[in-house]
C-alpha cells in the first residue's frame, strides 16, 4: 500500500514539474527580447502603441502625410475597399450586377459610388490599367478614421 501511495506522489510531482516547465517555456518563447528575457512594459498601453498588422510593409502608412483628412469617419464599405487595397489587391469600381462576376487575379470589385468617393478624397488613385490602388493618404485614413457600421 505504501508503494502505491509513493508511486502516485512521484507521478503527480512529475506532472506538476512538467506543467511548470511547459508554462515557463511558453513565456520565454513569447517574449520579444532575445534570450527570453522580457522587456519592461509601460503600464499604460493605448491602442496606438499596441497594433498588430498583417499587411506587407509597403502597405503601411509612411507617417509623412500632413494636413487634415477630408473625412473623419469611413463607411464600412469604404473601409472594406481600403483594406482590400492595403493588402495589395487592385480595386475595380463596378455596378452591382457585375460585382459578383469573377475578377482578374489580385483584383477586388467594389461599388462605383464607394470607389468614386475614395478617389475623390485622394485615398485611391488610378493605376493606369482601369483599376485603382491605395495612396499614402488612404493608408493614413485607415490609421486615424473611425468606421461607421
Amino acid at each position: 500500500m505504501e508503494f502505491a501511495v509513493l508511486l502516485m506522489a512521484v507521478i503527480v510531482l512529475g506532472l506538476l514539474g512538467w506543467g511548470m516547465y511547459r508554462v515557463m517555456k511558453r513565456q520565454d518563447s513569447g517574449s520579444p527580447a532575445a534570450g527570453g528575457q522580457a522587456e519592461p512594459q509601460s503600464s499604460t498601453l493605448d491602442d496606438s502603441t499596441y497594433r498588430v498588422s498583417y499587411a506587407p510593409p509597403e502597405f503601411e502608412w509612411s507617417g509623412t502625410t500632413t494636413g487634415a483628412l477630408p473625412v473623419k469617419i469611413l463607411t464600412y464599405k469604404q473601409y472594406e475597399c481600403l483594406e482590400d487595397a492595403r493588402y495589395g489587391f487592385r480595386i475595380a469600381g463596378l455596378p452591382p450586377t457585375e460585382r459578383k462576376q469573377p475578377q482578374p487575379h489580385k483584383t477586388r470589385a467594389h461599388g462605383l459610388k464607394t470607389v468614386a468617393s475614395l478617389k475623390k478624397h485622394g485615398f485611391l488613385e488610378d493605376d493606369g490599367e482601369g483599376g485603382y490602388v491605395i495612396t499614402d493618404r488612404g493608408l493614413n485614413a485607415l490609421e486615424v478614421c473611425s468606421v461607421r457600421y
